[in-house]
């Protein structure tokens, strides 16, 4: 079994994008896969427990996006046994997901990811024990996302970068350039980076308008992204999704989150 985590709001602002990630990465798996949403809860039995107001649990002071920092809780919810792979949520996979779970991961190391982003990585749990603050540190302090990542990518012998691409940068080539078919094979899994051009964002915050709701990113507006063959490949696998078993309310979070406290 493959073990996913995947990073998403609490408050059901990525449902689309949530369908379009899981009928990718099924549709490609030649393995069976055992996919945890991970996200904020309010139920203090839970290992995302947050309480911003109360300050308790999960600290998302300063958080880029309600689920930042939960990366780095990985290996502790897996009790530090095992693999585990985290993925962002904005993403779109075009290869098999065993590819990276059965990569090598060589003796000493940690995680198996791209160094400079490491959006999609393949963690040895019991390795990042080594790695890694302790996990009340990590929920407890503000902002400290950001210094447990600079700490691990600058720490040598921690990183082992993976074969292919498996984070694809908004369709550019890791040297210069960018592809130019989002169907190049070269391309592993495809995320989308920057959130104001995210292409599921016109359908959610349309969607949680007439719920009478909004999208929690609101720093600029919404605009196209720059490559609309990446555009139109997400709308074909949202449709791919929506008729093939993965509808929008298989991912409605039962107890939506509220305030995130950012």
């Amino acid at each position: 079994m493959i073990r996913i985590f995947i990073g998403c709001s609490a408050n059901d602002e990525d449902l689309e994008f949530q369908a379009v990630v899981h009928y990718s990465l099924e549709r490609h798996a030649s393995q069976p896969l055992d996919i945890t949403w991970m996200r904020l809860s309010r139920d203090p039995q839970s290992f995302w427990y947050s309480d911003p107001q109360a300050k308790r649990g999960w600290c998302t002071t300063n958080w880029a996006t309600p689920f930042s920092a939960l990366r780095w809780g990985i290996p502790a919810a897996c009790n530090f046994e095992g693999k585990a792979i985290y993925m962002d949520l904005d993403m779109i996979a075009k290869a098999d997901i065993a590819e990276l779970w059965n990569h090598d991961v060589p003796a000493g190391y940690a995680m198996v990811s791209r160094p400079d982003a490491i959006c999609v990585t393949l963690y040895d749990c019991a390795r990042m024990r080594e790695v890694l603050p302790p996990i009340d540190e990590i929920k407890k302090r503000p902002g400290y996302y950001r210094m447990v990542r600079d700490n691990v990518v600058r720490r040598p012998g921690v990183i082992k970068r993976y074969t292919g691409n498996w984070n694809c940068l908004d369709m550019r080539r890791e040297g210069q350039g960018e592809y130019a078919d989002v169907n190049d094979p070269d391309i592993k899994i495809l995320h989308f980076t920057e959130i104001p051009t995210q292409p599921h964002l016109p359908y959610a915050v349309n969607r949680l308008a007439q719920d009478g709701r909004k999208h929690w990113y609101r720093k600029q507006a919404i605009r196209p992204h720059h490559r609309k063959d990446a555009v139109a490949y997400f709308d074909r696998e949202l449709q791919g999704a929506l008729t093939s078993g993965y509808p929008l309310e298989r991912y409605r979070n039962p107890t939506p989150f509220g305030d995130y406290g950012r």
